[in-house]
């Protein structure tokens, strides 16, 4: 499987974290878990005009969209579908960054849509412009263009929200209020701020953070679920698993990382 990921310069560094794009037949791949990250995701399959995701792993209709997906910040997993195929081109945003796309953050929460239904027709040329690109440095450079353009258009960049999420995306992360305290603003109008540029309130993004950074030192099987607990803050071993429940739709021992994927796809057992 061919893989590749570039990260691109400033300005826009400052909202996407990277262009990736992989390539193969994968005959044994199954259906993956795809775990919240508290980000927006951009999908383009060039293998064909569709691509195709599961609400959960109950799910057996699922949502097909033509071209490109737009998953918005999540707050529980949803399910990839098992193209054995791939060709795929994508765009994995910084938290905030989906501002790109032309959306409040907030009108994409736990949403998957077709980009075209965003950017209509020009949605189409991107993709038709990918395939001519034919190889993923040229590729990215497609993106690269299309994405400084829409950066020329007026950005409300808050400086408040990105001192939020510095704090709450380290590993000793501050406790809300006194993040919302140190913005200066409000209580109601951080919360509200803050969902329309990140996706997720506060608190919720803050849990998912917790949760990714636990899905991390899990995936790597070296710790013991209560010490894990006790290095990401978790009550005990039992608030770390119904937490991981509720997200990832399965226990951590239940979890199985998808080899040489993110922590953040998991196997799905059934399908």
């Amino acid at each position: 499987m061919q893989s590749f990921r570039y990260s691109p310069a400033a300005p826009l560094s400052g909202y996407i974290d990277s262009f990736w794009y992989r390539r193969g037949y994968a005959p044994q791949r199954r259906c993956e878990r795809a775990l919240p990250g508290g980000s927006v995701d951009v999908t383009f399959n060039l293998h064909e005009d569709r691509i195709r995701m599961f609400r959960d792993a109950a799910d057996r209709e699922g949502l097909t969209v033509n071209g490109a997906i737009v998953h918005g910040a999540q707050s529980r997993y949803f399910v990839l579908d098992a193209r054995k195929d791939v060709h795929v081109v994508g765009v994995h945003f910084r938290p905030g960054g989906g501002v790109l796309l032309g959306l409040p953050a907030s009108e994409l929460r736990d949403r998957h849509l077709a980009l075209e239904d965003i950017w209509g027709v020009q949605a189409r040329c991107v993709r038709e412009q990918l395939l001519e690109a034919g190889e993923p440095r040229a590729m990215f450079r497609v993106l690269e263009r299309e994405f400084l353009r829409r950066l020329q258009l007026p950005l409300l960049v808050n400086p408040a929200i990105s001192f939020a999420l510095r704090q709450f995306d380290s590993s000793r992360p501050l406790r809300i209020e006194a993040v919302q305290h140190a913005t200066g603003y409000g209580e109601r109008r951080f919360v509200a701020l803050f969902d329309s540029i990140v996706g997720l309130t506060p608190k919720l993004y803050s849990r998912v953070q917790r949760l990714k950074r636990a899905v991390a030192q899990i995936a790597v099987g070296k710790s013991e679920l209560a010490q894990i607990a006790l290095d990401h803050g978790f009550y005990d071993q039992s608030h770390l698993t119904r937490e991981f429940r509720e997200f990832a739709g399965v226990t951590p021992g239940a979890y199985r990382p998808v080899p040489d994927r993110d922590p953040l796809h998991a196997e799905v057992d059934t399908r």
